[in-house]
């Protein structure tokens, strides 16, 4: 196999891993405000509520629109957790949950 297929393919892993974990970590996210019953803005004001926002130069950063602030909450995240929790590794699921929850009571929002 030519180095540039096994490249294309590590890359192609690579990407899959983020998506995943993106979409791993948004549902976290979601659940966790759920579960502490605060609500997310209506779609018909922010829409999404919550999304992804990925500049190339910037970390990855889960944006959060909440029913009550007049302007979003940023959650950003390392990508190597990101990918991590791509790949489904349960103690990387468990480290990016606390990792949430931390970063959310930073922010001054009551979570359990």
């Amino acid at each position: 196999m030519p180095q540039e297929e096994r490249a294309s393919m590590a890359a192609s892993g690579r990407c899959r891993r983020m998506r995943e974990g993106q979409r791993w970590l948004h549902a976290a996210v979601v659940a966790i405000l759920a579960q502490a019953s605060l609500p997310l803005a209506s779609p018909a004001v922010h829409h999404p509520a919550v999304y992804w926002d990925t500049q190339a130069q910037a970390r990855p950063t889960l944006v959060l629109w909440l029913a009550e602030d007049a302007t979003p909450r940023h959650l950003p995240f390392p990508r190597a957790l990101i990918e991590d929790c791509g790949a489904g590794g349960r103690p990387r699921h468990a480290y990016a949950r606390s990792y949430m929850l931390r970063r959310l009571r930073q922010m001054g929002l009551r979570v359990p």
